[in-house]
């Protein structure tokens, strides 16, 4: 088992009073499996993503992934954890600007002291964007940023995939090509995959779907 979550609840503060989002979540993911995370806005999906990720904490139960009990790491092990457990692939594709395209693709790759040459190569084919490698992202259209994002992404095999709605900017075609892209090469690195996403449609793609209400799996 990659990620287990285990009576996960996280609420916030307002100025109407304490909401809470998550309300005791359960749910395990598997090495290799995709899973489609659905729900209505404010059921509490991304919220569930950024803990996983380890980039917010909850305020009770228990999520391991990938060995890592999220709620035993200081900021330093958290850090170290998104550095080499877990890649992420959002709506906004959060490209360096400064960067060209083989620069940001090889960029976490590097950070994790995970660079292969070799797997970027591949990468960069099956995603299309070999011809690109020199440009900026500022010269590249919304699709092609995406599956740069995707590339950097793999690109540090890293076991864990969190994805936020990766194709929400896209059209449905070049949407459908990206996903189908994505669950392609998480299975070829043999990541697991977690997607956020309004999308029946894109849903039915993944191995299975866990569905939000209320801050609950149903």
């Amino acid at each position: 088992m990659l990620l287990s979550i285990r009576n996960v609840k996280k609420s916030y503060t307002t100025a109407e009073g304490r909401l809470e989002i998550l309300r005791g979540i359960d749910f395990d993911l598997d090495a290799g499996e995709s899973v489609a995370l659905t729900g209505e806005s404010g059921s509490g999906k991304s919220t569930l993503l950024h803990l996983a990720a380890g980039l917010d904490h909850a305020d009770g139960g228990e999520i391991v992934s990938s060995g890592h009990a999220l709620a035993d790491l200081d900021d330093k092990g958290r850090a170290e954890y998104r550095r080499t457990s877990v890649g992420l692939v959002f709506q906004q594709f959060n490209l360096i600007p400064s960067l060209d395209v083989g620069a940001n693709i090889s960029f976490h790759a590097k950070l994790a002291g995970r660079y292969d040459p070799r797997w970027e190569q591949e990468l960069v084919t099956l995603l299309g964007i070999k011809m690109l490698l020199s440009r900026y992202p500022e010269q590249l259209s919304g699709g092609q940023q995406q599956r740069v994002a995707i590339g950097r992404t793999l690109a540090a095999k890293p076991p864990l995939v969190l994805a936020d709605e990766p194709t929400g900017n896209l059209d449905e075609a070049t949407g459908d090509a990206v996903l189908a892209l994505m669950l392609s090469l998480t299975k070829s690195a043999g990541a697991a995959l977690l997607l956020v996403t309004h999308s029946s449609r894109l849903a039915a793609a993944l191995d299975r779907r866990v569905h939000l209400r209320g801050g609950k799996v149903v």
